[in-house]
């Protein structure tokens, strides 16, 4: 699959207007450590791990085995109060850091993601290309 700014983190409460996106293979990896709508929303409303420029974000996953430091990890571009698209995720122990080569192509394709309007997000996930989180009270996943 195609530092140093301060980060503004999100409050408990997103404002309305702001929508989580995940591809398949994130939401499948979430599964598989068995973690909840909820808890990936709670990832993106942390503080992130690192700012990897460009609007993309590197968080950590806890998980029920390793919880945070030993468990996963996932890129996720951010665009405050707007949208966050959860673009990439991995266990630590099968790769500590993502490749420079790599880490252009996330920036890259995080841009064009976040340029996007809501109604093109919302045709990509109609299209199946993205899931979208929902809060757990808005009646649970899309996709």
């Amino acid at each position: 699959m195609v530092l140093g700014a301060t980060i503004k983190t999100m409050s408990n409460a997103p404002s309305p207007q702001f929508r989580v996106f995940a591809f398949k293979d994130v939401v499948r990896f979430a599964r598989k450590f068995r973690v909840p709508d909820d808890g990936i929303l709670d990832v993106v409303r942390s503080q992130p791990d690192a700012d990897l420029g460009g609007g993309l974000y590197k968080y950590r996953i806890a998980t029920p085995v390793e919880g945070s430091r030993g468990g996963g990890r996932v890129l996720s571009a951010l665009k405050i109060e707007s949208r966050a698209i959860l673009m990439f995720a991995w266990e630590k122990k099968d790769m500590e850091n993502i490749k420079p080569n790599e880490l252009k192509a996330y920036r890259d394709v995080a841009k064009s993601y976040l340029e996007y309007s809501d109604s093109q997000m919302t045709k990509l996930v109609k299209d199946k290309v993205l899931v979208e989180i929902i809060q757990p009270n808005e009646g649970g996943q899309n996709g």
